[in-house]
C-alpha cells in the first residue's frame, strides 16, 4: 500500500510568512511548529522561517529540540509548564510560557530560580478550555507582575472563539474586553 506524502514548498512558507507580516506590519508573529511541525518536521520548518519572531510549541521536549537543533529566537510553551521542576528547565533555556492557572502562578511564586522567566498570561476571554478567568485577572496579573521570577512586563495572551466572524456579539465582546 502506498502511503501518503506531502511535500512542503519552503519558498511558500517563506512567502506565507512575508504575506502575514505584509498584513500586521506590527505584530510579532510566532509560527506554531508543535506536533513535531504539524507532521513536517519541526526543525526544518523552523530553519524554513529564520525571519520569524518566536516559535510555538506544545511540549518541553518540542522547545528543547528547536534549541538543541540550533534556533536562538524565542520558543514559546503554548501549554505551559505542568510541574515546578520544569521552571528551572525553562530559565536555563530561556523558554518563554505561558501561564493560565493558578498551579502555574503559585508554582512561578514559590520555586528558587537563577533566573526570570518571560511568561504569558492566558486569559480565557470565551473559549472556556483554558485561561484565567476574567473576574480573576486583576489579581493575577498583579500577583505575576510582583512575581521575582517573572520577567516584567507581562505579556497577555487569548483565544478568540469566533475570530473569523467579527461581527458576532460574543467576538466583539471579547475585544472589548480585552
Amino acid at each position: 500500500m502506498i502511503s501518503a506524502t506531502a511535500v512542503i514548498d519552503r519558498s511558500a512558507l517563506k512567502h506565507n510568512l512575508n504575506r502575514i507580516r505584509e498584513m500586521a506590519p506590527k505584530s510579532r508573529i510566532i509560527t506554531v511548529v508543535k506536533a513535531n511541525g504539524y507532521g513536517h518536521g519541526l526543525l526544518d520548518v523552523a530553519h524554513a522561517l529564520p525571519d520569524s519572531d518566536c516559535f510555538g510549541v506544545a511540549r518541553i521536549e518540542e522547545a528543547l529540540m528547536l534549541r538543541s537543533g540550533g534556533v536562538v529566537k524565542p520558543i514559546l510553551l503554548l501549554e505551559g509548564f505542568f510541574c515546578a521542576e520544569d521552571l528551572p528547565l525553562l530559565a536555563v533555556n530561556n523558554i518563554e510560557t505561558v501561564v493560565h492557572n493558578i498551579e502555574q502562578l503559585e508554582a512561578l511564586e514559590q520555586t528558587e530560580l537563577d533566573r526570570p522567566v518571560h511568561v504569558w498570561m492566558k486569559l480565557d476571554s470565551g473559549m472556556h478550555r483554558l485561561g484565567v478567568r476574567p473576574e480573576q485577572a486583576d489579581d493575577f496579573h498583579r500577583r505575576l507582575s510582583a512575581c521575582e521570577n517573572v520577567v516584567q512586563p507581562v505579556n497577555l495572551m487569548s483565544h478568540f472563539s469566533r475570530s473569523d466572524e467579527p461581527e458576532v456579539d460574543t467576538t466583539r465582546k471579547q475585544i472589548d474586553w480585552l
